[in-house]
């Protein structure tokens, strides 16, 4: 059984221990009171920079947004006046072909048309010189036959003559007969000859006519269409943006809070030291109720 003395000692000695634990934990509930302000300071400061940043890129994003979209336009209309201009360039082009394709047929119908002309003029002269040179042929073949005539009337004149002065008639008469029979048929022989020398000639007149004519429709341009006008270019699209959305409060984030921790060293710690000896004590038979 303990004297009062050493339980007295005891619990004394309980108590102090509380109360020196009690110490050190005010100690270091200050220091983490202090930590926590530091922290909550900090916290508030990276908050309002966060804030201010994400308002920041928020802008930037939004002034890309509209820079591009100016961007896209002002390529867009860029675009559209090139194109204007080549279409317009273009159009030009297509109206002076047009109208040099026009002027070549127009050129190629009158040399046409005077190639045929001089064909049937060289044709005709042809044709012209082919009958006179006939008609010449004729004339000559006309002459001797007339100079036959009057030769042969002379021989028989002369005939008569020696007839008269009791000469032989029967063969001299059968010989001038022989004679102009002949020269007759001389006569005749190229008379026909020159006829068909001549329907020779006219038909190779003809001919040279038809494929000089031919050699002329063959060079003749065709009638040229109408080149047609080149396609106006359509308006060029612009892309479309997606301006950035407008910032809400889940954007931001909650405010920071100050940890919510003890803020000093509990005396229920003291008194549960002080049971805590009391009981070591009973426990070890210091102390008798």
């Amino acid at each position: 059984m303990t004297d009062p003395v050493t339980a007295g000692l005891i619990i004394g000695s309980s108590l102090f221990s509380g109360f020196m634990g009690k110490k050190s934990q005010d100690k270091q509930a200050d220091e983490a009171n202090k930590y926590r302000e530091l922290q909550y300071g900090y916290d508030k400061e990276l908050y309002q920079m966060g804030n201010e940043k994400l308002d920041a890129d928020w802008a930037f994003a939004y002034e890309t947004y509209e820079l591009q979209k100016s961007n896209e336009e002002k390529i867009a209309a860029y675009s559209d006046a090139m194109n204007l201009k080549r279409y317009n360039y273009d159009l030009k082009i297509v109206k002076a072909q047009n109208e040099s394709n026009k002027k070549a047929f127009q050129k190629s119908e009158q040399l046409y048309h005077s190639q045929l002309g001089f064909n049937n003029a060289a044709a005709n002269a042809a044709h012209e010189d082919a009958l006179t040179k006939q008609r010449e042929i004729k004339q000559e073949i006309a002459f001797k036959n007339g100079d036959a005539i009057v030769k042969a009337i002379e021989e028989k004149g002369k005939l008569a003559v020696t007839m008269q002065s009791g000469g032989s008639s029967a063969k001299a008469a059968q010989a001038l007969l022989a004679s102009r029979g002949k020269n007759e048929a001389l006569l005749a022989e190229s008379l026909y000859s020159s006829n068909i020398s001549t329907i020779q000639t006219l038909k190779t007149i003809s001919r040279d006519k038809y494929g000089a004519d031919l050699a002329a429709f063959a060079n003749k341009m065709l009638e040229p269409g109408i080149v047609p006008d080149p396609i106006a270019s359509l308006p060029t699209p612009v892309a479309d943006f997606q301006a950035p959305r407008a910032l809400v409060g889940f954007d931001y984030g909650p405010e920071p809070i100050k940890g919510v921790k003890s803020v000093g060293g509990s005396w229920l710690n003291v008194a549960s030291s002080a049971l805590s000896g009391v009981a070591s004590a009973a426990k070890g038979g210091f102390i008798e109720f």
